[in-house]
């Protein structure tokens, strides 16, 4: 081995010695670095404590039944209330007085209960049948006594019965309102001036020629035409042969002359009349009435067509008595 390469390994030799030295110094300042960071996390305290241990839930925090349930009710019945005042604010039906009264601006003469023909052994709905009950009696009796004192006029009383459309009841009204007066020793004389659909003389089973029609036209004689009921102090006059002129009849002088022949001869006469917005006959009779009775079936007329029929009552000058409140459910409105 030459001298050079001596030299030349002696120079390598240093390099590596060099490297070593710097690779074991760096390896020291590492693992002192690490040293140091271990500590320092040994030295970190925590801020986390315990306050109170976890418990078992014994029942789920939701949904809460018992508030959901109230809550629920709750909001229900005021949903309720108002959907019921709703339709209370726009059902313009007349259902009770106080609406003939308030809203009508009439008298209320009474109010009559609906009954079913069964309720009457099968018969007709008149307050002098053995059967009649008692409530529906009573009601006409406290008509009478309205009708009484609404018509204070000396001398015979013509009493008009119409309604504002069919079905409401006015037949009936004015059958038992005739037997109601007669009841009480007045000479009373039921008239059916309905001649498009005659029922008076079907309430009492009478026939119904000859009758009024007959009269006027000079076919037959008062005394032959007037029938009488069964009931004391009661006589019917029926509609008779149904004429194709019905308001020139009514309207004609010979009417009026009859009702002035048989006010001589009865205290009480009712007329039974069509319905004011159906045909204009009863508006053609009503000026010679004393007091005119307007019925009206509970839950069936509007207030703006009853006050439509009571303008035209109006414009014919007829003396209005009152307002009869005719089929009111009692057992739903007690």
């Amino acid at each position: 081995m030459g001298l050079l390469d001596l030299n030349r390994r002696g120079i390598n030799y240093g390099v590596l010695q060099r490297d070593a030295a710097m690779n074991r110094q760096l390896y020291e300042a590492l693992l002192q670095r690490t040293k140091q960071t271990g500590i320092a996390e040994q030295l970190r305290t925590s801020t986390v404590r315990i306050v109170d241990t976890a418990e078992l839930p014994r029942k789920p925090a939701r949904p809460n039944r018992p508030r959901d349930a109230a809550l629920g009710f709750v909001a229900a019945t005021v949903l309720a209330l108002g959907l019921v005042l709703s339709l209370e604010a726009f059902d313009t039906r007349i259902k009770s007085p106080d609406d003939i009264t308030q809203r009508l601006g009439l008298a209320s003469l009474g109010m009559v209960p609906e009954c079913a023909r069964s309720e009457f052994g099968g018969g007709e709905l008149l307050i002098n049948a053995t059967t009649a009950p008692p409530g529906f009696v009573e009601a006409f009796r406290s008509l009478r006594t309205s009708m009484l004192f609404a018509s204070a006029e000396t001398g015979c009383r013509l009493v008009l019965v119409s309604s504002n459309m069919p079905g409401e009841g006015k037949t009936l009204v004015s059958s038992n309102l005739a037997v109601a007066l007669a009841m009480s020793k007045q000479r009373v004389l039921l008239v059916d001036a309905d001649m498009r659909r005659p029922k008076a003389h079907d309430q009492f089973g009478r026939e119904l020629v000859p009758g009024l029609s007959n009269v006027l036209v000079g076919d037959a004689t008062v005394d032959a035409a007037i029938q009488a009921t069964g009931s004391e102090n009661l006589q019917v006059l029926s509609a008779g042969t149904l004429p194709p002129n019905p308001p020139e009849l009514l309207g004609s002088p010979q009417f009026g002359e009859l009702m002035t022949l048989m006010a001589g001869r009865f205290d009480w006469i009712v007329i039974d009349s069509p319905p004011v917005r159906a045909v204009s006959d009863a508006l053609l009779i009503a000026h010679l009435a004393t007091a005119v009775v307007f019925v009206i079936g509970a839950e069936m007329t509007d207030v703006t067509s009853a006050k439509a029929a009571l303008v035209r009552f109006k414009a014919a000058n007829a003396k209005m008595a009152g307002a009869v409140l005719n089929k009111v459910q009692l057992q739903r409105h007690s």
